[in-house]
């Protein structure tokens, strides 16, 4: 499962995430509709640490990929200098609130104004520390179980179409170099492109590249698929090969999240549609819901100017 909690992203002044919490179940297929500049990509890429959330965590199977948020765990922050100073404070100044309840009342507080300063003393450091290492794993073995396929193909020119599918898995020592291309010239075969092995990408279509760059991501065995709008840089002729070996991605059982302007894809191949506008999830639901019945306004006129 991928775990996305309260995550907020910040571009400088520049809020494009705010408080996005989302659970990607085992077998889902979620599609993330919305209008440009909604943070529907911003979303996808802090799911794998491409982007940094500002605040908030992105879980891996019960792994904690990103920083630890002490925002998000109280018994992190009481071990801060802020904490003490305000706890001390307000015990000085007679309180009725016993211990456990002013506790949380701080807490509360700090969290609210975004206090933690930065240097915060070995206490909270060790707390931070210890928490991160006995929950997280590192970006480059989660990054290995979620692919990830871009708008641009992002496919190295230099090489040819095996060696594009081969470097990753046998860089990493992943497979050796016999077993990569096994599987790979697998993948090629399913997708019709086995004659274009030895062709570098600029001998191949839109199309072509994109699918190529799908099974790229297939060829590392991952059990999680990011699509950022795989269709949106191709020509309108091309979109379907594409659409059509994600839809049997989805029939094969992986669990997909898709940024995606394809509403008629969206609502044929997804179990879960989420609408994102102005950084926020407003509403989430079933194809039939989404786009039979929207609640929200603001998707009933996203709807409107796309459907």
């Amino acid at each position: 499962m991928i775990d996305v909690r309260n995550v907020y992203k910040n571009f400088g002044k520049l809020s494009v995430l705010k408080s996005v919490s989302v659970k990607v179940e085992k077998g889902e297929k979620i599609a993330l509709i919305g209008p440009s500049g909604s943070g529907k990509s911003t979303l996808l890429r802090c799911m794998n640490l491409l982007e940094e959330p500002t605040y908030g965590e992105v879980w891996l199977d019960g792994k904690l990929i990103t920083p630890p948020d002490p925002y998000l765990h109280p018994e992190i922050i009481e071990k801060s200098a802020t904490f003490r100073r305000l706890f001390d404070l307000r015990k000085k100044a007679g309180t009725y609130m016993s211990d456990e309840r002013l506790a949380r009342e701080i807490v509360r507080e700090i969290k609210a104004g975004d206090l933690l300063g930065r240097f915060e003393g070995g206490a909270y450091s060790g707390a931070i520390n210890r928490y991160r290492d006995e929950n997280s794993i590192g970006i480059n073995v989660a990054r290995r179980r979620m692919g990830m396929v871009f708008q641009n193909v992002n496919l190295f020119n230099n090489m040819t179409v095996m060696n594009n599918l081969i470097c990753a898995p046998v860089q990493l020592r992943l497979k050796d170099k016999e077993y990569a291309i096994y599987t790979a010239e697998n993948l090629l075969r399913r997708i019709g492109l086995i004659d274009k092995a030895n062709e570098y990408p600029s001998k191949l279509s839109g199309g072509q590249r994109q699918r190529i760059a799908i099974i790229r991501s297939l060829c590392m065995n991952p059990e999680y698929m990011l699509f950022d709008e795989p269709t949106s840089a191709l020509d309108p002729e091309m979109v379907g090969e594409v659409l059509q070996l994600m839809k049997e991605l989805a029939d094969d059982g992986m669990t997909m999240v898709i940024v995606t302007h394809e509403m008629g894809f969206a609502r044929e191949v997804a179990t879960r549609v989420l609408f994102m506008d102005d950084g926020r999830i407003t509403e989430e639901g079933a194809p039939s819901e989404i786009f039979g019945d929207p609640k929200n306004t603001r998707l009933k006129e996203f709807l409107s100017k796309v459907l």
